[in-house]
């Protein structure tokens, strides 16, 4: 499984192999980073309930035409999978948010925040888009950001 080619494709090696297991296993192929971010208040919110893709127009060029016109129309969605930092599956619907082009996922999105621990400001992600077959899937990186607290001081 090779990356398309782009700017913001990172080398295979900077996968995890417990995303790139189960990936294989789906027989994914075209696997392309959609987005870079550091996980917000908003992301993890439950009352919000989803992950807002930054960069949407990267997603939209991977959408087939019927991906497309499903998510344009009211209340539309695309069910979607994705695989998490620890190898699982999760069941996921992408949705248009309002008439932009933003994308969220949601709907099992709170499921695989508390499952993985993420945390607001502490936690940067890289959302990659794949297909099994013609289905769309994600797989997502998390690297948690070293932090030192303010209040520790080391003296010599």
């Amino acid at each position: 499984m090779v990356p398309n080619e782009g700017e913001n494709d990172l080398p295979l090696s900077r996968l995890p192999a417990a995303m790139l297991h189960p990936i294989e296993g789906m027989q994914g192929h075209g696997l392309v980073l959609v987005t870079r971010k550091t996980v917000t208040r908003s992301d993890v919110a439950v009352r919000q309930g989803r992950l807002l893709i930054s960069k949407g127009e990267v997603l939209w060029g991977q959408l087939s035409e019927e991906e497309k016109r499903e998510l344009v129309r009211p209340k539309g969605y695309v069910e979607v999978e994705v695989v998490d930092p620890r190898g699982e599956r999760n069941e996921m619907k992408l949705r248009r948010r309002g008439s932009s082009t933003t994308l969220v996922l949601g709907s099992g999105w709170i499921k695989l925040v508390k499952d993985n621990k993420l945390e607001a400001g502490v936690d940067f992600i890289e959302l990659w888009s794949f297909r099994m077959g013609l289905k769309l899937c994600f797989a997502l990186n998390v690297e948690r950001q070293l932090t030192i607290p303010s209040m520790m001081m080391i003296y010599y």
